[in-house]
C-alpha cells in the first residue's frame, strides 16, 4: 500500500447453484483484493446482504475468514436486532480468531438510545473488544446524534472503537472525535471521499473496492499532490459508476462486473432481484467510459 489510509473492501457474499455460500469463490475473492492491495475485508455488511443470511450462514463466513486473520484485518458484521443474536456471532467471529467485530444499531423497534447504547456495552464486554459503529441512517433510520448525552457517554466510553461512517454529514466526523479522539472514523460513501479526507478519516470501507480499488487507491495518491484536476476528474467518474451501479441494485451490480471480470459471483438472494438486461447494458457502458484505473 503506498498510503496512509486502510483501504478495506466489504465483501459481498456469493451463493452456488444451490443457495448455499459458496467457499471457492470467497476465497479467490479475497485473494483477488489482497493482491490489488486491500487492507482486509469487512464481512457481512449491507452489500454481504447481511439481513438475508442466517445466523448461520454469516457464522461460516467468519469461519471460512479465519485463515486469512494472520496475513489482513478482517472485519466480522454481527449487526441483528436482538442483542442476544449478536453476541452469539460476536463469540463465534471471535472464536475464529478475528479481533475486529462490528455493528450496525439495532433497528426497527424505535429503540431508545438508552437501549441502542445499552446494546453496544453488552456486546462490547460480550466480545471481550471495542465495537465498530455502523453508523448506516439511510438502511437502519437510526442516528448516531452525537448531542445525545446517552451516545455522549457510550462514546467516550470506550466500547467504540471505530464508526464506519456511511452517511452523508461529513462533518460529524469532527463531532466524534472531539468526544473521543481514540476513535478510528472509516468512511462508508466513495463518493464522499474528499470530505472525508478532508477532514483526516482513517480510511475507508467500500463496496466497490471489490472491483475498483486501484481507482480509489489513485485517488488517495492525487489527493496529496499539487495538482487537482485528475483528482477531480476521478472522483467524479468514481461517483458516476457507483451511482448507476445504486440505480440498478448494489449488490447484483457488483456481482454482474466480478464476473466479467472472471469471479462468477452468481445472483442476489430474494427479495432482492437480479439485473435485467438494460441495467447489465447501463454498468457495461458506464464502466467503459469511467473506469480509468483498473
Amino acid at each position: 500500500m503506498t498510503n496512509s489510509k486502510e483501504m478495506i473492501s466489504a465483501s459481498i457474499s456469493i451463493y452456488d447453484q444451490d443457495n448455499h455460500i459458496c467457499d471457492s469463490a470467497m476465497q479467490t475473492l479475497w485473494e483477488k483484493n489482497l493482491k490489488e492491495g486491500a487492507d482486509g475485508f469487512f464481512i457481512g455488511g449491507s452489500v454481504g446482504e447481511c439481513f438475508l443470511l442466517t445466523t448461520e450462514e454469516r457464522i461460516h463466513m467468519f469461519e471460512l475468514a479465519s485463515q486469512y486473520v494472520n496475513r489482513t484485518r478482517v472485519y466480522a458484521h454481527v449487526g441483528a436486532i436482538g442483542t442476544d443474536i449478536a453476541i452469539d456471532m460476536a463469540r463465534a467471529a471471535r472464536s475464529c480468531g478475528i479481533t475486529h467485530i462490528a455493528s450496525t444499531p439495532p433497528f426497527y423497534f424505535a429503540f431508545s438510545t438508552k437501549e441502542i447504547a445499552h446494546y453496544y456495552y453488552d456486546l462490547a464486554q460480550a466480545a471481550d473488544a471495542p465495537i465498530l459503529y455502523y453508523d448506516i441512517p439511510s438502511s437502519t433510520h437510526e442516528n448516531l446524534d452525537t448531542e445525545d448525552p446517552e451516545i455522549r457517554e457510550m462514546l467516550k466510553s470506550g466500547v467504540i472503537g471505530a464508526v464506519k461512517h456511511t452517511n452523508l454529514q461529513s462533518y460529524r466526523m469532527k463531532r466524534i472525535k472531539a468526544i473521543n479522539p481514540d476513535i478510528k472514523i472509516m468512511g462508508g460513501f466513495e463518493s464522499r471521499m474528499i470530505p472525508m479526507l478532508n477532514y483526516n478519516c482513517d480510511g475507508f470501507i467500500g463496496s466497490t473496492f471489490n472491483f475498483m480499488l486501484p481507482q480509489y487507491q489513485k485517488i488517495i495518491e492525487m489527493y496529496g499532490s499539487p495538482s487537482k484536476t485528475n483528482l477531480y476528474r476521478a472522483i467524479s467518474d468514481s461517483t458516476d459508476i457507483l451511482q448507476v451501479l445504486l440505480e440498478c441494485g448494489l449488490p447484483a451490480s457488483i456481482k454482474y462486473i466480478l464476473s466479467r471480470q472472471g469471479i462468477e459471483a452468481g445472483t442476489v438472494r430474494r427479495p432482492l432481484l437480479p439485473l435485467s438486461g438494460t441495467a447489465k447494458n447501463r454498468i457495461d457502458t458506464v464502466l467503459t467510459q469511467k473506469l480509468i484505473y483498473h
